[in-house]
């Protein structure tokens, strides 16, 4: 046992997400930083890493991609289903049910803030998604990423730069006729809050100008700490909102938590329905908002099993998948529910004093959550990010269930 467990363990963190030392949840101001989401996380561990395709990133990763998942029903015209794809997952879109998708967003372009130009786009121009996602009604955008308060700065105060991002993206979504972007920059400086929102209003006149048909939406942090978005002035130029409704708990913080808690608790802080009226308060209507939630988790080690218990290391933030295969399936560790913040959990024992938390969204959560989304009339749900579930079918068939026609 105690081999099949180092194994599968070992596995696990070659299927992870990244991994970084902790620090201070979830202002960053309190940790002498920026905030570090998952999301940059993944840009830091494959930061330098160019392959040319699809099946070069399948073979980096271990994954095999042969069989295709049967598209049973359709998206209700009523809801906006809302996936990333991200570089790095490779083929894994052949796993995807589109038929259930409403939009989906490569990511990404990322942008070289001294000129605008990216740094990479990837497989953008060459792969087959695109156009399986098209022979399905699903839209298509392209991700633009900009990481970290210093290299915001610089491009928000660098017109040209910002231009020359906007000649490329003509040419990108023209090339393969998309129907928009994703803007997803994180840690925006406040100093920088007006030229951000000039900079969202000019992007799209721009974009709608070449195709009023296009479509410009932005990623919203799940906490504004630093009040970057404002909605009043931006509204008019963005179609539609994804809220990174996760992120709560991670690499930065002090103690164990979920990744995405539902209701405000005195354990866990804030959650997600507070990030929704929060933004509801500043402006953003719910049928322009679409609330993201992770198809990944958070794992620590410390030296208590209770949830909330401080962290001693971050491990990782493993994809779906891995947690299943690994800990549910292998080693079969019980699955366990918080019921503070309607989030599952799982605790390993390791060596005396030590143990695994492991925290994240599955069936029983994502469908609580879905539920309520659905009570609020807000528009649709994300998922940060598609290909975490690598072939497994429950999330799928959990999207079937709850959004598609009778």
């Amino acid at each position: 046992m105690k081999a099949l467990f180092t194994v599968c363990l070992s596995l696990l963190l070659l299927a992870s997400c990244g991994s970084q030392s902790s620090n201070d949840p979830v202002s960053p101001s309190e940790t002498n930083g920026d905030f570090i989401s998952q999301r940059h996380l993944h840009e830091k561990k494959y930061d330098g890493v160019h392959l040319n395709s699809e099946e070069e990133w399948d073979r980096l990763n271990g994954r095999s991609f042969e069989r295709k998942f049967s598209h049973r029903k359709k998206l209700r015209s009523d809801v906006h289903t809302f996936g990333w794809h991200i570089y790095s997952n490779g083929s894994s879109w052949k796993h995807y049910d589109f038929s259930i998708l409403w939009g989906i967003s490569y990511f990404s372009y990322s942008i070289e803030p001294k000129t605008g130009n990216y740094k990479s786009i990837h497989q953008w121009k060459t792969t087959e998604m695109i156009d399986t996602a098209k022979a399905y009604n699903c839209k298509v955008f392209l991700s633009i990423s900009n990481f970290g308060s210093e290299n915001n700065a610089l491009f928000l105060n660098n017109t040209k730069a910002q231009t020359t991002l906007m000649d490329s993206l003509v040419e990108l979504l023209a090339y393969r006729s998309a129907d928009g972007i994703n803007i997803d920059f994180e840690g925006v400086p406040k100093a920088s809050k007006n030229k951000f929102s000039s900079f969202i209003a000019a992007i799209s006149k721009r974009l709608k100008r070449e195709n009023p048909d296009y479509q410009i939406s932005l990623c919203l942090y799940a906490d504004d700490w630093n009040d970057i978005f404002d909605i009043k002035a931006i509204d008019a130029h963005v179609d539609f909102y994804t809220l990174m409704g996760y992120d709560y708990y991670g690499a930065f913080s002090k103690t164990t938590g979920p990744v995405t808690p539902f209701d405000t608790s005195e354990k866990f802080g804030k959650g997600l329905k507070a990030s929704v009226q929060s933004y509801q308060d500043k402006g953003v209507q719910f049928d322009k908002l679409i609330v993201g939630l992770p198809y990944y988790g958070a794992e620590w080690m410390t030296t208590r099993k209770q949830p909330g218990s401080a962290v001693m290391k971050f491990r990782s933030h493993p994809p779906y998948k891995a947690i299943r295969e690994v800990y549910i399936d292998s080693l079969r560790i019980p699955v366990q529910f918080d019921s503070a913040s309607a989030s599952t959990y799982l605790v390993v024992k390791e060596g005396k004093e030590s143990y695994r938390q492991l925290f994240f969204e599955d069936r029983k959560s994502l469908g609580m959550k879905y539920d309520w989304i659905q009570q609020q009339k807000i528009k649709g749900v994300g998922f940060w990010a598609l290909g975490y579930d690598d072939g497994d079918s429950q999330l799928w068939d959990l999207l079937n269930e709850k959004f598609s026609k009778d």
